[in-house]
């Protein structure tokens, strides 16, 4: 499951790393990227909704013809003529891409129960590694021959993927007796519980700092158009944020098992707020961006899993594919519009100013989880 969660990767990181270039290739601003990545954010996030429907079909072919549809994507961005197409292409990746994180968390928090915050920390660190290998390969190609061979390259890592995944992905646990249908709360019940309430409100308020969503596009962005860097200094220095981000999750997921998931995730949103702004804030110095990169990995990249395992603990009565559907949909389909909202603050007041956005929604996220939740969880 981990490995297919990177391989899904490849496809977002390595077009983080396009987006510079594609902007200047097609003439369009920052602000209408933002839109584009708006509306595919909440298409995808919303149809994570649908996760429950899902239940009988299996893993593996679920997210086999996932990675199969995103190689799809990939070549017809490649291909696109211009900016109408490349963005129905990105439309259609979220269209598809988005079976993998309810379906993939499901899977995990059913198998490993009392190791939640482990396996889920893993997973995301599984998607890390593949976000870590791309930029740099895709940075190569585009400064050999262009962006949209880099896109062809990623399809085809796309598509061997797909076949990957859908031959050695595990099959699904059976579900044991005491945990069948018949004793499970339906998910509307659950989400009347006031700490499940909390767990939403922070996690759509988070997505604007959180990974893949907005750092992942925006800072490419920062280092190529606000700082000037070259290609490759974009690529090495996101890879040192994507490597980071493989082992805070890790680190992050053991310490909740171990020490309480809530106040963790508490410790991990100011943290990863101060991190965020310092990057927001630092010069094009190499010695400056490195140490601060490895900090914005490490700290930022590491809520996503905490707070998926607090909110398993919260909803384990239920439906575990519906639950996380319900979660993914509100937390990332109305998340979405914070890309568009630093989209335009970049436009109008500059890449500081929305590394600062970025920072005040994990303060925010932070505050409600500490008042929002009981000391327990």
């Amino acid at each position: 499951m981990s490995v297919g969660h990177g391989i899904q990767h490849f496809y977002v990181a390595g077009l983080a790393v396009t987006y510079p270039f594609v902007i200047s290739a097609l003439h369009v601003s920052y602000g209408e990227l933002g839109v584009v990545l708006t509306v595919a954010g909440i298409l995808g996030g919303l149809l994570q909704g649908a996760a429950g429907l899902l239940r009988g079909a299996s893993a593996r072919l679920v997210l086999g013809a996932q990675n199969a549809g995103l190689a799809l994507s990939s070549i017809l961005g490649a291909v696109a003529p211009g900016f109408g197409l490349f963005a129905l292409a990105r439309v259609f990746g979220a269209l598809t891409s988005w079976p993998q994180h309810p379906v993939g968390s499901a899977y995990l928090s059913e198998r490993f129960p009392h190791r939640r915050s482990t396996v889920l920390s893993l997973h995301t660190a599984g998607g890390s590694a593949g976000t870590v290998t791309v930029p740099l390969i895709v940075a190569a190609v585009i400064a050999a021959a262009g962006w949209r061979w880099a896109l062809v390259v990623l399809t085809v890592f796309l598509a061997v993927g797909a076949l990957l995944v859908a031959t050695a992905l595990p099959a699904e646990k059976a579900v044991p007796v005491e945990h069948s249908d018949v004793e499970r709360v339906s998910v509307r019940d659950l989400l009347r519980n006031r700490s499940v309430i909390a767990v939403l409100a922070a996690s759509t308020v988070a997505a604007g700092g959180r990974g893949l969503g907005t750092l992942g596009t925006f800072i490419p962005a920062d280092l190529k158009t606000h700082l000037g860097l070259s290609a490759i200094t974009v690529g090495a220095i996101f890879t040192v944020v994507m490597a980071a981000s493989i082992a805070g999750p890790l680190v992050g997921g053991s310490l909740a098992d171990r020490f309480g998931r809530r106040s963790t995730l508490v410790i991990t949103y100011m943290a990863g707020a101060a991190a965020i702004a310092a990057f927001g804030y630092s010069s094009g110095s190499m010695f400056v961006l490195v140490p601060l990169g490895l900090a914005l990995g490490l700290l930022a990249y590491t809520e996503s899993p905490l707070i998926q395992a607090l909110f398993s603990d919260l909803t384990s009565k239920g439906d575990a594919r519906s639950a996380f559907g319900v979660f993914f949909a509100i937390a990332y389909g109305v998340g979405s519009l914070w890309t568009a909202l630093l989209g335009w603050i970049i436009d109008t007041a500059g890449f500081p100013a929305a590394f600062a956005t970025m920072a005040g929604s994990f303060v925010i996220a932070g505050l409600i989880i500490a008042f929002g939740i009981r000391q327990h969880a």
